[in-house]
């Protein structure tokens, strides 16, 4: 399958405990993706994650200021604390920065209402996305996703690292609700007819293609798109 991607999930940088050896340099992602024809990504620096989403977000911006092929999402902590710098939407569009993330459990708050109420009624009228994580740990579960767009329905988001088993049950329910939810890839193959399943229910355009790069590899989320018994239509 002749196809160019676009991969919605990639971090890059060194994580602040690195045992596993996965850090990685914008030069090299950029290497990987040219030999795999992955066109365009979305990155954010895992500095924003592990060290503070403010140094991260200020260095995400600097890395991919001069490099087409990326484009950026920020990590926020609550206003409310003033540690966060504001950017308007259109220093936003001019910084190349096309979304949001959260890790309330690494970051100590509770993404809801209460904390970026106005805010995120903002980004759903602007349809602006925030990009969810589901399964690391740091950021939100299910119970949060569920919590976060009864109130915000229109919320276009996300969801990244899905997890491996079952999570249609989780999944499709939010399908079924919210227009504007999406699933990352990377993670739907590994339970069997799953990314099928999904897309012959609520079509493929409800799938965005990531790959987890460095965490995982670009290549095995290439293959599962590329073996998949979907159409040519929906894998393009």
């Amino acid at each position: 399958m002749d196809c160019k991607f676009f991969d919605v999930n990639i971090w890059i940088g060194k994580p602040m405990n690195d045992e596993k050896n996965i850090s990685v340099t914008v030069e090299e992602t950029m290497e990987k993706m040219s030999f795999l024809n992955i066109e365009k990504a979305i990155v954010w620096d895992i500095s924003q994650r592990d060290v503070h989403p403010q140094i991260g977000n200020e260095k995400l911006i600097k890395e991919i200021s001069n490099k087409e092929q990326f484009y950026g999402v920020l990590t926020l902590l609550p206003f409310q604390t003033d540690e966060i710098k504001i950017y308007s939407f259109k220093e936003l569009k001019e910084k190349k920065i096309v979304g949001f993330n959260f890790f309330p459990k690494k970051h100590n708050f509770i993404l809801s209402k209460i904390s970026f109420g106005e805010f995120l009624a903002e980004l759903e009228n602007r349809k602006f996305p925030i990009f969810l994580d589901v399964m690391s740990g740091f950021s939100v579960d299910y119970r949060d996703v569920y919590s976060i767009l009864s109130d915000f329905p229109k919320l276009t988001c996300i969801l990244c690292n899905t997890g491996m088993w079952n999570t249609d049950r989780f999944t499709w329910p939010l399908l079924e609700k919210f227009p504007n939810v999406y699933l990352e890839s990377s993670l739907l193959s590994l339970n069997e007819g799953s990314l099928e399943e999904t897309v012959k229910k609520f079509g493929a355009e409800r799938i965005v293609f990531g790959s987890g790069f460095p965490e995982r590899y670009f290549e095995s989320s290439i293959a599962q798109l590329t073996h998949a018994k979907i159409s040519k239509g929906d894998k393009v």
